[in-house]
């Protein structure tokens, strides 16, 4: 350390720059091109310390006071001697790592060179031993070992997948098995459940429908034995009042009478056309709605049987009032007559006939007109009923065939309503004809 004490601080700078290139290019830098440049780059640091310390040296030198400036020209040249003896130093250290490194590369290539022919032959045949003798465990065993590994392995992965496969596959069975008979059972549930009452309130309903035509089909001919035997008095009203018809009079008033008949008769048709038409629009709701069925085609019976009694009141009325009226007129006539039959027989005798002609032509239109209009509504009854079927048949299979006999009942119930509801009809418009017949 005294040693080192004795150098500037100048000099050891450089000569601690100059040892630290020399071991990095000894070192981590050395290299075939480094080993070429560091000498030159090492020396020339050296040289230019050596110029440095020469130059501060003769820098302070007095030569007026040469005794005095000669220390500082000495530290100068040290500065100057000892860098370049570090570059110096430094350079021949890498010469000499680069001159071991050759040599040893020399030494290398030489033994290399010095084999023969014959050691390369003998040296790719034993390589060549190695690498085809099983026995040796050369490579080709191993790739053979390796191989019939990966077959086995292969193998077994093949297994795995192909069980695997079949599981998934069963499972998945299974799986849709279990979901197909959750839903079919969902599904038949559901069926029972909304279905089931649909199609039990339906069988209830053509049953009413059915026990409905058996009371108004028993009701219809309870009323057309009543209307009959109301015919039969109207008949016998009729000889009795034929006997009296002498009278003009009455006969004036029988004719001016039929007129009025004509204008109830045409509010009757109209309403009759209204009936239907209520009977057709509850047809449609029943056709649009069948749950609601039941009750519309109660209410349809309700209105019948009310409309049927209002009837026979009415009925019962009229023909109270023209028994009435007939005793009336048959004790007046009788008394008149005892008086003017003798009179008027020549006269009445022609306009007799001719009332009757007229009357009976008069009645003929009037029973036909009803006719018509009774079998025009009555037909059209029958289509309504007809469609009404086809759609039940349409929309509900299984009841086909109760339907069928439902369109036959109401088809029979026509046929035999038509010819004795003109008669009867007739028979009532001869009974209004009469009823205001009185003097």
């Amino acid at each position: 350390m005294d040693f080192l004490l004795e150098f500037s601080t100048l000099s050891l700078v450089l000569m601690a720059l100059i040892v630290l290139m020399t071991v990095y290019f000894i070192g981590p830098g050395y290299s075939s091109q480094s080993a070429v440049h560091a000498p030159t780059i090492l020396t020339s640091t050296g040289i230019f310390g050596t110029f440095i310390g020469v130059a501060l040296g003769l820098l302070e030198f007095d030569t007026t006071d040469i005794q005095s400036s000669v220390p500082g020209l000495i530290e100068g040249l040290q500065t100057a001697f000892w860098t370049s003896i570090a570059g110096l130093l430094g350079a021949l250290l890498v010469k000499f790592r680069h001159l071991a490194t050759t040599l040893r590369q020399h030494r290398r290539q030489s033994s290399y060179e010095a084999a023969t022919v014959d050691d390369l032959a003998n040296l790719l045949s034993d390589i060549h031993q190695s690498l085809s003798d099983p026995d040796a465990g050369g490579l080709n065993a191993a790739v053979q070992g390796l191989r019939q590994q990966q077959q086995d392995e292969i193998r077994g992965l093949k297994q795995s997948l192909e069980q695997y496969q079949a599981d998934m596959t069963e499972a998945n069975t299974q799986a849709l098995i279990r979901a197909l008979e959750t839903v079919l059972t969902d599904f038949n549930a559901q069926i029972d459940v909304q279905y089931g009452e649909n199609f039990k309130k339906l069988n209830e309903a053509v049953g009413n429908m059915l026990l409905w035509q058996q009371n108004y089909k028993t009701e219809l001919q309870e009323l057309l034995v009543t209307q009959k035997s109301n015919g039969e008095l109207l008949d016998k009203a009729s000889r009795a009042y034929e006997k009296v018809v002498t009278h003009s009079e009455v006969f004036n008033q029988v004719s001016e009478s039929l007129g009025g008949l004509m204008e109830a008769l045409q509010a009757q048709a109209q309403g009759l056309d209204q009936y239907l038409s209520q009977l057709s629009t509850v047809a449609e709701k029943a056709a649009a709605g069948l749950p609601s069925l039941e009750g519309r085609v109660d209410a349809l019976t309700d209105q019948l049987a009310d409309s049927v009694t209002r009837n026979q009141q009415q009925l019962s009325q009229v023909l109270d009032e023209a028994s009435r009226a007939l005793r009336d007129t048959s004790a007046e006539v009788h008394r008149n007559l005892a008086d003017s039959l003798t009179q008027s027989q020549s006269g009445l005798h022609q306009q007799v006939e001719a009332l009757v002609d007229r009357t009976g032509s008069q009645l003929e239109a009037l029973d036909n007109a009803l006719e018509r209009e009774l079998t025009k509504a009555l037909t059209t009854f029958g289509y309504q009923l007809t469609s009404l079927s086809e759609k039940f048949v349409n929309d509900y299979s299984p009841l086909t065939d109760k339907l069928r006999a439902l369109v036959q009942a109401s088809g029979a119930i026509t046929d035999s309503n038509g010819p004795d509801t003109t008669h009867d009809s007739a028979s009532q418009s001869s009974k209004s004809a009469r009823t205001p017949a009185q003097p």
